[in-house]
């Protein structure tokens, strides 16, 4: 078997390297100090030699990481948790990743030694794709290791729900200011993903990755699963169109400049944040290339306006819960104070007004 030698990546982290019947293996050192690395690949090659034949090799986190992300798309969210993750958990084998390890992770980035100084409710998602991928590998095909050497783990607290929604007038000034922004008299990227957003309530990446072909104009309906796509929790939906979406994706179908809706998957935020603050509100906008400030509005702001709206004007629930994606235990919770209520309506028919009030 060769020998394992160490190099430091791209991210600027030293890693052991070495093949295991013909793939590639590494294990990262969790340190991007040359010679703190070298005195942990000592101690690891030492370790490693004196146990060639354990039947259970111990996998470090960021051995299942690497292969969580085989199976799992990364995404910016990911990208930015493991960039954090990484120099504190990497390094560690899956099982000696316990409550203590987590508190100094919670703690480190609370005061910033670990990234920007970081809220509990961040730390919480950022750990929480840290056990899923633990997880991960112990589940087959993979099954690395059996589930009971992972430690239970407490996370940080969620924080409380976002419920920053727009009202029909905010709706308007959104939209109004993306007509006025167009650069000629075609419809811009960010408006037809704001026609999109609000009239479908998708999440941003169903939406950059729609192609014209799920775009049914004969029956209505907009297909936002895509074909042969690995499915996870977040379940993309067949969304009818309203009577204004279809007016709206029919010019945009006449203007088409290839198979995407939005012409590519580049990413389109910065372009919302602009018609936000042009729009009139509050942010910033960004100077030599830099994105704008936050504005408050967020595609999550644009997902949760359209399941609030249906929800007022009394769509059910388990329908807003089949387009939204989620289950209907998430939409309960979430919207369920918005549905008109029929108890209040009928209340008055319990007595028919005819107790008296005694005075």
């Amino acid at each position: 078997m060769p020998t394992p030698t160490i190099y430091k990546a791209d991210n600027g982290y030293f890693y052991a390297k070495w093949t295991d019947n013909r793939r590639s293996r590494r294990k990262s050192m969790g340190t991007q100090d040359r010679s703190i690395a070298e005195a942990r690949f000592a101690q690891w090659l030492l370790i490693r030699n004196n146990a060639p034949n354990d039947p259970t090799p111990s996998y470090t986190v960021a051995d299942v990481w690497d292969i969580y992300l085989q199976r799992n798309r990364e995404t910016p969210t990911t990208g930015y948790s493991w960039k954090n993750l990484e120099p504190h958990f990497g390094h560690l084998p899956v099982e000696a990743v316990d409550q203590g390890q987590v508190d100094a992770y919670v703690a480190a980035r609370a005061s910033g030694r670990i990234g920007r100084p970081s809220k509990p409710a961040t730390c919480r998602r950022e750990l929480a794709m840290l056990v899923a991928a633990m997880n991960f590998g112990a589940k087959p095909p993979f099954s690395l290791y059996d589930t009971a050497i992972l430690q239970p783990l407490v996370l940080p607290a969620d924080s409380e729900p976002r419920d920053r929604w727009l009202s029909m007038a905010e709706m308007q000034r959104l939209l109004r200011a993306a007509a006025e922004m167009r650069r000629g008299d075609r419809l811009s990227r960010g408006e037809r993903f704001l026609w999109l957003a609000l009239e479908t309530a998708a999440r941003k990446t169903a939406i950059l990755e729609l192609t014209w072909d799920r775009v049914d104009f004969e029956t209505g309906k907009i297909h936002y699963d895509v074909p042969g796509r690995a499915k996870t929790k977040k379940r993309r939906a067949s969304v009818p169109m309203s009577s204004t979406l279809r007016t709206v994706l029919q010019r945009a179908y006449d203007e088409r400049e290839g198979d995407l809706v939005l012409d590519n998957s580049a990413e389109v935020w910065a372009a919302i944040q602009s018609i936000a603050i042009t729009a009139g509100f509050k942010g910033v906008r960004g100077r030599n290339g830099k994105k704008p400030t936050a504005t408050g509005i967020s595609p999550h702001v644009l997902r949760h306006t359209a399941a609030t709206h249906m929800a007022r004007n009394g769509v059910p629930l388990w329908t807003v819960a089949n387009i939204l994606g989620n289950t209907m235990a998430v939409v309960e919770k979430t919207y369920a104070k918005w549905v008109p209520s029929e108890p209040e309506r009928n209340v008055d028919l319990i007595s028919g007004g005819k107790l008296e009030i005694l005075k």
